[in-house]
């Protein structure tokens, strides 16, 4: 089975799109502390100092066939995490997920670091990098659109959200896109 590569670097610009570390667990506790982060991202609740070591540690380098998992580094500090989930290597696509640290809002990281991993990922022979955003989460839908990918539709109660389901916005970028 095709699976993905552990410990891969992908360099931008200003970003350093590299694996998570022990020395990432503080960073990580401080963002996803952030009300933004709980508001969009339903695993949030209830994080931990615990949960962060497991995260930077294991979880993040535990399923090499099905997801890889990157810390968004700039200026050698974690601002973000970014990966690809659900490859689906026998029909050529993989979904792209991230958030971003309260410190590294507003700069570009993200758009640049969604731009990177899908370039990855059609460099290791995917065809569609899929991107999912809640309805309402306006920031996270312009980072779609400012990467280049195309909304396609509108996926009914797709993701969960505070107890609740909502509405989730699909957006893809084909390897003939770029």
């Amino acid at each position: 089975m095709p699976r993905f590569e552990l410990g891969v670097v992908v360099d931008t610009k200003r970003l350093r799109l590299r694996p998570f570390a022990a020395d990432d667990v503080d960073d990580a506790v401080r963002a996803v502390d952030d009300p933004e982060i709980h508001r969009w991202m339903a695993w949030a609740e209830g994080y931990d100092r615990a949960q962060a070591v497991e995260f930077c540690t294991v979880d993040a380098h535990s399923d090499p066939e099905t997801k890889l998992t990157w810390a968004i580094d700039a200026d050698d500090r974690l601002v973000g995490s970014i990966g690809l989930n659900r490859a689906d290597w026998a029909n050529g696509k993989v979904e792209t997920g991230y958030w971003i640290a309260p410190w590294g809002r507003r700069r570009g990281y993200a758009v640049e670091a969604v731009r990177a991993v899908a370039a990855y990922a059609f460099s290791i022979g995917f065809h569609r990098v899929e991107l999912l955003a809640a309805v309402d989460n306006v920031a996270s839908r312009g980072v779609a659109e400012r990467a280049g990918f195309t909304r396609e539709g509108v996926l009914r109660e797709a993701g969960r959200l505070g107890g609740g389901y909502t509405d989730m916005v699909m957006y893809a970028q084909l390897s003939g896109d770029i």
